[in-house]
């Protein structure tokens, strides 16, 4: 194999298989990527046997072939080579890779493509298409409630649901929940994912590098699910078992719906959070206030040996004082990421969950639980 690239190009592809390579697998092929030559273009794969990443980049084929590279010290080389060379990389029967770039020259061991494992291509069937910056919305605004206790396996990744049309994302710790449904672009098909947290933040990754395209494609079979954006596909294995129902979970009606100010809110909970603690505890010390009044909510918190504060915030709210508890992570994730400048508070007493919606985009609602005091 015999090819030669430009250093931009080049790393634009290792910036989006490299960070896939696995750093501690007993197998020493996993901390390789594959190299090879493909229809005219150079192919670039890496997995850690439960996802994968693949992309191509331009380059000037002048032997075809392959072979599996050490990922990090070939990219910390082609980092330090000169912007003005180009490079050339090339690979002998004896998995021997030659890397030249102007004056400097480096030789690294390979290991043959034979003893990589096979990654799947993109399934030509049971897929459907959404709009780039909406599926990154989507990701953004629910995986922050993903729950991160490895005992509850098959909360720690968001559930893709595809049903009648629609394409709705969830993830849920147990005490939070959020829920975003949208109409995708072309959806044939139907079906439910779970997939790992891991793998929606590499794909969030992905949508953010510098692609041309503006639709992704979404396929989902029994055990995989596979995004593909330009000539970059992702594939991540999914958590296998039933996620919870979550349509339970949602309260249906509301005694109270207050109007809150999105920017206002978050800042009173951000500076009283100042003064709990640094746990999630059912513990008073780790947890914000929340109490309404009339015309009035008082957001406050209070720590034995440490402090108290409280803010004032101005709403519109007639009945009798309600005052709920809330841990000040969970509001601060939830009001971060409602792009609107009006949030709906929604709830029944102190105790039974509280909704989060944004004022106008009825898509998108988060469910939080209050803390027992």
């Amino acid at each position: 194999m015999k090819v030669i690239c430009g250093k931009e190009e080049l790393l634009k592809g290792l910036q989006i298989i490299c960070p896939v390579v696995s750093s501690k697998s007993t197998l020493p092929v996993l901390s390789n990527f594959l190299f090879e030559t493909n229809e005219g273009k150079v192919k670039l794969s890496s997995t850690d046997l439960e996802i994968a990443a693949q992309c191509h980049i331009r380059c000037e084929i002048l032997e075809d072939g392959s072979i599996t590279i050490p990922a990090k010290r070939f990219a910390d080389i082609i980092k330090e080579l000169s912007d003005e060379s180009e490079i050339e990389i090339k690979a002998d029967e004896t998995n021997q890779i030659s890397i030249k770039s102007g004056k400097s020259k480096f030789n690294l061991m390979g290991i043959s493509k034979i003893e990589y494992p096979v990654v799947p291509e993109f399934s030509k069937e049971n897929n459907f298409t959404v709009e780039k910056g909406l599926f990154t919305a989507m990701l953004r605004k629910t995986i922050f409630a993903a729950s991160r206790d490895s005992q509850r396996y098959i909360l720690n990744g968001a559930c893709f649901v595809v049903d009648n049309g629609k394409f709705t994302v969830v993830a849920t710790d147990g005490r939070r929940l959020t829920y975003v449904s949208v109409n995708a672009i072309k959806i044939p098909i139907q079906g439910k994912a779970i997939v790992p947290t891991k793998a929606i933040l590499d794909i969030l990754r992905l949508l953010s590098t510098d692609v041309k395209d503006e639709i992704v494609k979404i396929g989902i079979t029994d055990n995989q699910i596979a995004v593909q954006i330009d000539e970059i596909t992702f594939l991540s294995t999914l958590i296998e078992g039933n996620f919870p129902n979550y349509e339970q979970v949602i309260p249906k009606i509301s005694e109270f719906k207050i109007k809150l100010n999105v920017k206002d809110t978050l800042v009173a909970v951000k500076q009283m959070s100042l003064l709990t603690g640094d746990k999630i505890s059912s513990d008073r010390s780790m947890s914000v206030k929340f109490c309404f009044e009339k015309d009035l909510l008082k957001i406050s918190a209070s720590t034995a040996g440490l402090g108290s504060g409280e803010v004032e915030l101005d709403v519109d709210y007639k009945n009798e004082s309600v005052e709920i508890n809330f841990n000040p992570s969970f509001i601060k994730e939830v009001l971060q990421n409602i792009d609107e400048p009006f949030a709906l508070f929604e709830f029944n007493n102190s105790l039974n969950p509280t909704l989060i919606v944004p004022e106008k985009d009825k898509s998108y609602l988060c469910v939080v639980m209050p803390m027992r005091i």
